[in-house]
């Protein structure tokens, strides 16, 4: 048979070619394009579910909940973008896949394909190891016992055999191999995944993703907690008279006020929903303030009901 060099050789004797790193690089952002085009509108949509709930009673852990439905569904959608032979939308239009790096021929398994995508949370550090490492894999392909290559060769190199077979069928040409053209049959060390490894690695990740998604609602508090805004509205709340009469002095207020700010040059407006603890009880609290010429924030709006 007949390869894409013109060789004769049968496809025991192909060889795989790693993929470039820039047509990886490449797939990546066509695969990324095409999934933030998919999710756009269902990723915002989400997001303005998120913020109409954070701002209602109680809304704060159904906003949580849905922002984490919202993470993990990209999450899914980009750690199962290969699981089909191998190859997702990128690479199959690149013509690059994923196999088993100790036999290039085997697609790897779904749970595989993902263990290695599962990285993609650190991808600058993954695009660093690509780029730098010796052997020009990344991590999670150095985790997951795969690497990239270049299939479209032999794709290529398959139906040039076929075809070269074909001419020789049709000319009544009879193939024989003799025994000094016979290949010795490949020897292959299969993969063996280290359970133990890859679930720590796994529990590594899910707990990186919960403290990524912990700081971040906690930055947001600490940015509200501490915005000049903020400070009139619970001091407002302190020496309102209706308030202590209700719940006496304030002691504490809740630790996780929802609310949104929006400020401009010499403007503002925020909102927020306190919940303020007294000697005798609590009260959630609505207060609506703005800022105008540049001056100091001011009360618009303040609505108590007990809790």
């Amino acid at each position: 048979m007949a390869d894409m060099n013109g060789n004769d050789k049968p496809p025991e004797q192909f060889l795989f070619t790693k993929a470039p790193v820039a047509r990886r690089f490449g797939a990546y952002l066509v695969d990324f394009g095409i999934l933030t085009v998919i999710l756009n509108f269902p990723f915002n949509m989400g997001l303005i579910f998120v913020v109409i709930n954070a701002l209602t009673p109680d809304g704060l852990i159904g906003a949580l909940i849905t922002f984490c439905i919202i993470l993990l569904i990209i999450f899914l959608a980009l750690g199962f973008r290969d699981t089909i032979k191998g190859q997702s939308i990128g690479k199959r239009v690149l013509g690059i896949g994923v196999r088993d790096v100790s036999d290039n021929f085997v697609v790897p398994s779904a749970s595989r394909l993902f263990l290695r995508q599962i990285f993609w949370i650190i991808s600058p550090i993954e695009f660093l190891v690509l780029v730098f490492s010796n052997d020009n894999r990344k991590i999670g392909d150095k985790i997951a016992g795969t690497d990239v290559y270049n299939v479209r060769e032999y794709e290529e190199f398959i139906n040039n055999a076929k075809h070269a077979e074909n001419l020789k069928q049709a000319e009544g040409v009879e193939h024989v191999q003799t025994e000094n053209t016979a290949l010795p049959p490949r020897v292959i060390e299969p993969y063996k995944p280290n359970k133990a490894k890859i679930a720590l690695i796994i529990g590594g990740v899910v707990l990186a993703g919960l403290i990524f998604i912990g700081a971040l609602v906690f930055g947001i508090t600490a940015m509200l907690r501490n915005h000049p805004s903020y400070h009139v509205a619970t001091d407002s709340i302190r020496t309102n008279p209706e308030i202590v009469e209700m719940i006496g002095e304030i002691e504490s207020f809740g630790f996780m006020p929802t609310g949104s700010v929006t400020a401009g040059p010499g403007r503002g407006d925020a909102t927020y929903r306190i919940r303020a603890r007294g000697a005798y009880g609590e009260v959630r609290v609505f207060v609506e303030l703005q800022m105008r010429g540049g001056g100091d924030w001011e009360i618009v709006r303040l609505d108590f009901v007990p809790i």
